[in-house]
């Protein structure tokens, strides 16, 4: 069939009418993507992904019973064996672990999720996709899997892979906590460190199954000490930084310095002639240009009484620079400010001026550091340990003393979860964004390590959309969160029902009664509707937003508001829908959130965008393409737990280490060290009658 150029409006409606089959197939054969433009081009493409998986399907049911199959006979052996993968490898001229993967995937959507090989076959999702939800549901039982499967395949088309992956996560935790424990801390026994070459000459050093508290650390670590590095003016890209850094941890060539010799040292390295331990002696052409670090103005407070500094980032006096500069993945590794930088433009290559907050303008060595970076903790400063006598609520994260002065602090983090799930009252995972989700017992003891940081509660309507951020002035177990120690910079999402936290009786919760009764007593004067914070004259004039509403607005969009992008909104930018050159206003109607590389777009690569309401996005690329996004939720449904009559069993993923693997390991402990066996348990002679006292 042929399509004139009269009905070329019909394209669109009629490719995305058809499901995958043969008329498609015709029809596609008919159009050529060198004479489609716009709408019928995007059509068009979504058509052939349609195609491809039904394809992809026919591909993989094939060599399910290829697997199987029996010479001469269209009966097949009962199960995939050793060999099966062997008949595909053969045939593809493929590798055997290869085909032996693939095998999975097919085996999978074919017995173990029928309803997501279903949905290939009928091209509502890719395989990408697929092949996600079999891989992070492939260590479930399988009653779990397909409940899962279930819940997540009518909303799997619109979200993108590492949604998906949360997604997972967040399901299975909320299913079975206690089977999700135990299979976190059966794989933390089986941790290790491997090593592995790169077909370019260079290695790729993992630590595989550490601990989520220790990952999180160790990242935040290194990130305070590249960030300070960036600061004493090493131009390196910091993901190139971040991997100097932990690599010279890691060998031993820094041992016995601190944070602050740890970063001039490497500083002094760099500036050395011909020494860059970034790898960076000799600038080639695609070598970003000169920058401060990404970096933040400081703020000056949030204006309800909230602790001193509100939000980590910038005030309305300050503004970032910084430049857009690619990782070695070719991502945007630039981080926008937090704290009310708002900028119609993206900024350009630049150095700070003294009091801006840029170290590159002359701040002290990491007291500039930006968003998602972490601070370095200089000697003069008073240790964070604070007060004594100051009451902890939290379980301490690791044994032994509290960093002194001098050392690395944790880097600004970021945790979310459920105010009733910090107060005890159920058990549903918390999110680190960036990360990942964590369990809930792991939620609680990040509260502990960000308690001096910036806790927001965001309270939500009963659909779980946001209705009002509020700025915690308390923490558990104190009044005020102030005291001798220094602030951590780090933020901390407590999300809640508004009927909840109106129906909570602060006397049943101990050291969270004052922070509740503050909370509930705020409540009660704002609006009942909720909204973002009252507009004021001066938020027509100022180019950058107060930072209550900066707070707000990064809330409300989560992440950058782009169709697809899932860059967290704490290192994005603030982008005016109509410039401030224009007219537009700094308030929350006229501001989204957009990362570095979709600001640019904006503004430079021809793409446009309109915010009808609050919230709302309509954007138009240059292909002239429309996608409309739209304010996320803030609390999705729990799903209800599905206990077994028997604690489910784990993954077979291998035995973890015991004793008998190694029967000789205690005597070589004492010989060499010349300690008592540390796990041996004392055996205490029986107890002797009180007329036959013990022997002297």
């Amino acid at each position: 069939m042929s399509i004139d150029q009269d009905v070329r409006p019909l394209v669109a409606a009629l490719l995305d009418a058809l499901g995958p089959g043969p008329e498609l197939d015709s029809l596609l054969e008919e159009l050529s993507a060198a004479a489609l433009s716009g709408e019928d081009l995007a059509a068009y493409l979504r058509a052939c992904a349609r195609q491809q998986a039904r394809s992809e399907s026919r591909t993989l049911t094939a060599m399910h019973h290829l697997g199987r199959a029996r010479a001469g006979s269209t009966e097949r052996y009962q199960g995939r064996d050793e060999f099966s993968g062997d008949e595909v490898a053969a045939v593809l001229c493929w590798s055997r672990s290869m085909a032996t993967r693939k095998l999975g995937l097919a085996d999978d959507l074919e017995v173990r999720l029928p309803a997501v090989g279903q949905a290939v076959w009928e091209g509502r999702l890719d395989l990408a996709r697929a092949s996600r939800l079999c891989e992070w549901t492939r260590d479930l039982p399988d009653d779990l899997a397909r409940h899962v499967c279930d819940v997540l395949l009518p909303d799997a088309e619109s979200m993108t892979v590492g949604e998906l992956i949360d997604r997972i996560e967040q399901l299975v935790i909320e299913l079975d906590p206690d089977w999700a424990a135990r299979r976190e801390a059966r794989a933390r026994r089986n941790g290790r460190l491997i090593l592995q070459a790169n077909p370019s000459g260079t290695a790729t050093l993992s630590l595989v199954d550490v601990a989520a508290m220790s990952g999180l650390a160790m990242r935040d670590r290194v990130d305070a000490l590249a960030a300070a590095v960036r600061g004493l003016g090493v131009l390196t890209p910091i993901g190139t930084l971040r991997k100097e850094v932990a690599g010279r941890l890691l060998d031993g060539s820094l041992a016995g310095l601190d944070g602050r010799a740890v970063a001039v040292l490497l500083a002094a390295e760099y500036h050395a002639p011909g020494d860059d331990p970034g790898g960076n002696d000799d600038p080639g052409p695609d070598d970003p240009g000169p920058d401060g670090p990404c970096s933040g103005p400081s703020d000056g407070g949030p204006s309800d009484g909230g602790p001193s500094g509100g939000g980590p980032g910038g005030g309305p006096g300050g503004e970032a620079k910084c430049e857009p500069r690619q990782g070695p993945s070719g991502s945007d590794d630039c981080r926008g400010t937090t704290g009310g930088s708002a900028g119609d433009e993206p900024r350009g290559p630049g150095r700070g001026d003294p009091g801006s907050g840029d170290p590159a303008g002359g701040a002290a060595a990491g007291a500039g550091t930006g968003p998602g970076q972490g601070l370095l903790d200089l000697p003069d400063l008073p240790d964070p340990a604070g007060e004594a006598g100051d009451p902890e609520p939290f379980p301490r994260l690791f044994d032994g003393p509290e960093p002194g002065p001098g050392r690395v602090r944790a880097g600004v983090g970021e945790v979310r979860l459920r105010l009733s799930t910090a107060l005890g009252l159920d058990d549903l995972p918390g999110q680190v964004p960036g990360y990942g989700m964590v369990l809930a017992r792991q939620a609680r003891q990040l509260l502990g390590r960000h308690r001096r940081g910036e806790w927001r509660v965001v309270c939500t309507d009963d659909q779980g959309r946001l209705r009002h951020v509020l700025l915690a002035r308390r923490r558990p177990g104190q009044p005020r969160p102030g005291g001798s120690g220094q602030r951590c910079r780090a933020i901390v999402e407590l999300q809640v029902l508004t009927t909840l936290l109106a129906a909570l009786d602060p006397a049943d919760h101990g050291g969270w009664a004052s922070l509740l009764a503050e909370l509930q007593q705020r409540l009660a004067e704002l609006p009942r509707e909720g909204g973002p914070p009252a507009a004021t004259a001066g938020d027509f004039s100022r180019r950058r937003p107060r930072v209550e509403i900066d707070r707000w607005t990064r809330v409300r969009d989560r992440c950058c508001v782009a169709p697809a992008c899932r860059r967290r909104a704490q290192s994005s930018d603030l982008d005016h829908t109509v410039d401030h050159a224009l007219g537009g206003p700094s308030l929350d109607w006229n501001l989204g959130v957009l990362d570095r590389h979709h600001h640019r777009a904006k503004h430079h690569g021809g793409w446009t965008l309109h915010q009808p309401a609050p919230g709302h996005f309509r954007w138009r690329t240059r292909a002239g393409i429309r996608h409309t996004t739209r304010p996320r939720k803030i609390l999705q449904e729990p799903v209800a737990p599905r206990p077994a009559a028997c604690p489910r069993p784990l993954p077979d993923d291998g035995p973890a280490w015991t004793d008998d693997d190694h029967p000789d390991w205690r005597t070589r402990y004492t010989r060499a060290t010349g300690l008592a066996d540390p796990r041996r348990t004392e055996t205490r002679p029986a107890a002797h009658p009180d007329d036959d006292p013990p022997p002297f």
